[in-house]
């Protein structure tokens, strides 16, 4: 379900400051979140523009590429499973009318990061990237490492993306582009993000996904810090029944209370993609879909930015010889 228009109104202008007590700022990401979620009006046009989306393929990734398309970008979608990449863009084109491209990407191999920034210039052709999204994430249900050895989440949620995008920067291909990282406000319960953690069962990789969203957030605010021409803005775009943290029920009570509390597909994309198109967005802020605006408490581990600085010390070194 998508919110009114008053509620598209009230998040434009909407500042907060949540409180740092773990259970309140939980409550208030679900706490009639429907209600409070925007709906990202559809002007401006993007005509002309071009966008990219990693993760594009599906969940609300493809509800973010659809937007885009829509209000007439040319895509990028970024996808590590081609069948569902291939039928989003022939789905895509057909109903938009867009130019939509497919790349494949693996963002837990470097080496497939490697691969599909070399495959762009030949779509930019000489053009720079109006709009990335950084939206593709993975929760594991099961500890697992990446191809270069590193815990799963990690990998592919936040060092993946690191490599993929300085690529892009230190190319001239993102330089004052707008570029939307899709995080998530469970950060909160961690206050690490590296690229060893070792864990057991479900409640460890969820464990390990929330450590890989503070890391998004810190990787953002290093990326402010580093590349001023570049429009950086976070968000957070709702507790969104997208099977991400575990397949959702298909029936009984489990069923009705999952889509009593959490938002559809659709209404997940709409504060990613209201970051991504909308004039005034603030250059470093964090936008989160019933907050608005939010400004990070005191003691907020989001807001440490000697743990940010060494976080991206640490992906230059992980990375090194994939940039």
């Amino acid at each position: 379900m998508i919110s009114t228009d008053a509620a598209t109104v009230d998040f434009a202008n909407r500042i907060t400051t949540p409180s740092k007590l773990l259970p309140f700022r939980l409550l208030g990401c679900i706490w009639r979140q429907a209600a409070f979620t925007p709906h990202c009006p559809t002007e401006p046009r993007l005509d002309g523009k071009l966008a990219l989306v990693t993760g594009g393929n599906a969940g609300i990734g493809l509800e973010i590429s659809r937007g885009l398309a829509a209000r007439g970008a040319e895509l990028v979608i970024l996808a590590r499973n081609q069948t569902t990449a291939s039928a989003a863009r022939d789905a895509i084109a057909s109903t938009t009318g867009a130019t939509v491209h497919v790349v494949p990407l693996d963002l837990s191999d470097l080496a497939s990061v490697v691969r599909a920034s070399e495959r762009l210039p030949a779509i930019l052709a000489g053009r720079e990237i109006d709009v990335l999204v950084a939206n593709a994430g993975v929760a594991p249900a099961a500890y697992a490492v990446s191809a270069q050895g590193h815990e799963l989440a990690f990998a592919t949620n936040t060092l993946g993306h690191h490599v993929l995008i300085r690529r892009l920067l230190d190319r001239g291909q993102l330089r004052g582009g707008r570029l939307v990282v899709v995080t998530g406000d469970i950060y909160i319960r961690s206050s690490e993000c590296t690229s060893d953690f070792r864990y057991e069962g479900r409640s460890g990789g969820q464990m390990a996904y929330c450590r890989s969203k503070l890391g998004n957030l810190w990787f953002a605010a290093e990326l402010v810090a580093r590349y001023p021409a570049l429009h950086v803005c976070s968000v957070h775009p709702g507790v969104i029944a997208s099977g991400l943290m575990g397949e959702r029920p298909s029936s009984g009570i489990g069923a009705m209370a999952q889509g009593a509390i959490m938002l559809d597909l659709v209404a997940g994309a709409q504060a990613p993609l209201f970051c991504a198109t909308q004039p005034g967005i603030e250059r470093g802020g964090y936008y989160h879909n019933t907050y608005g605006l939010l400004r990070h408490p005191l003691g907020d581990p989001a807001a440490d930015a000697a743990k940010a600085a060494a976080l991206w010390a640490r992906m230059e070194e992980l990375g090194r010889e994939f940039l």
